[in-house]
């Protein structure tokens, strides 16, 4: 077993090498993955529109450039509640990511450590925080889900702070799943699972894709007969996926966390300050990858009224449709302190395992370092509305009482 594991890690730095943008990436995964699985890490909700949204702002972003600075190596580091990092992209919290790959959330984790950033475990990863601190020798920042409201939270929340975690981050936008179509068309309901009345369709997908399932053969995970996807790396926890979580609860939940704690999931002002009422020391403007109500705003059309309501008190994040260094040098310009990543690093995760993320972090630096080089800006934190169209020119959503 520990042969196949290796011929397989060198499989995946090979493939690594040859991942030289997301798209790339996006496309081995494609590949490698049965469609359910690839269904998963692409799809979103309903018609697919906030999705895209998302991507599609950044198209609309034109930079301004100051030419003749001299500057050829910008600086990229920053901190983030007080941690630096030498990269402000940091891996999102994502569900069933040990589905994507053997190596999991723990090779995630390591790969982000090993390029000098964080990255964040979800409650329903597939591998429990215990599992993952143990295995990557890093400790993650945890993303809390909790169905059974305030005793399961607090009990989640008591796990994750024995084994050392001090970031707690709470996905709010999800009171229930969205309506995901493409998994439905698998004949799966969500959330993924694989069971009696869909193991033959979905069993023919595995024999299509050989490599797949020999690679998690070899680590020894196997898929459950029946209930929910994975047996033994905290598949019990996919049934908390849905969280109906109220601003009490966030308050209830930062007076018992010693720690950090960020909220995930904003889209208004009104929201941001309620966060930062409730204790929040960071923001994300998310809006689920687009996988919980489509037709939702860009994150990015939504980040500079964020900042202008919470920026001074608060940290603010971003994720959603960033690809591309320049998406990550667009929303630090426009007031997020740094960004998350989901299915950039899930593509990379699948093509190959951690190699391929570390590799997906060294293209997005590499994009970052060319372009603030190209606008002549020197660090990060000389960032600022002045580097892009303003905000009116952006066509920014605005919110009563913003």
């Amino acid at each position: 077993m520990t042969q196949g594991r290796d011929l397989f890690a060198r499989f995946d730095a090979r493939t690594a090498e040859r991942l030289h943008n997301v798209g790339d990436a996006r496309a081995v995964a494609r590949r490698r993955l049965p469609p359910v699985v690839f269904d998963y890490i692409d799809g979103a909700a309903d018609d697919e529109i906030t999705m895209r949204r998302n991507v599609g702002a950044f198209a609309d972003i034109e930079f301004r450039t100051k030419m003749a600075s001299g500057e050829t190596d910008p600086v990229l580091g920053t901190q983030v509640l007080g941690t630096p990092i030498d990269l402000p992209v940091i891996l999102a919290p994502c569900g069933l990511v040990r589905l994507m790959h053997a190596d999991g959330a723990a090779g995630a984790a390591r790969a982000a450590a090993a390029r000098g950033t964080l990255s964040v475990l979800s409650t329903v990863a597939g591998s429990s925080v215990e599992e993952v601190v143990a295995d990557a020798g890093v400790t993650p920042w945890f993303q809390l889900y909790a169905a059974g409201g305030r005793p399961e939270a607090e009990q989640l929340c008591g796990r994750a702070a024995a084994a050392g975690v001090e970031v707690l981050v709470i996905t709010v936008d999800t009171p229930t799943l969205g309506n995901r179509e493409r998994d439905v068309r698998h004949g799966v309901a969500p959330p993924l699972r694989i069971d009696p009345r869909n193991a033959a369709p979905l069993g023919a997908q595995v024999l299509l894709r050989p490599r797949w399932a020999l690679q998690l053969a070899a680590t020894g995970i196997r898929l459950a007969g029946r209930g929910t996807g994975l047996r033994g790396h905290g598949s019990g926890l996919l049934q908390s996926v849905a969280s109906p979580f109220s601003w009490d609860d966030i308050a209830h939940l930062r007076r018992r966390w010693a720690g950090r704690v960020v909220v995930k999931g904003v889209l208004s002002a009104d929201d941001g300050r309620r966060a930062v009422d409730a204790g929040a020391d960071a923001v994300v403007v998310s809006n689920h990858g687009g996988r919980q109500l489509d037709g939702a705003p860009a994150t990015l059309r939504v980040l500079p009224e964020m900042v202008d309501a919470v920026g001074d008190d608060i940290e603010v994040y971003l994720d959603g449709g960033v690809r591309r260094g320049s998406h990550v040098v667009a929303a630090l310009a426009l007031g997020a302190r740094a960004v998350l990543i989901g299915r950039p690093y899930l593509y990379a995760l699948a093509a190959a395992g951690e190699p391929g993320v570390m590799r997906i972090l060294d293209v997005l630096r590499a994009e970052m370092r060319r372009t603030m080089t190209l606008l002549g800006c020197p660090s990060v934190a000389e960032l600022g509305p002045s580097w892009v169209r303003s905000d009116d020119q952006l066509g920014v959503v605005e919110t009563a009482g913003a």
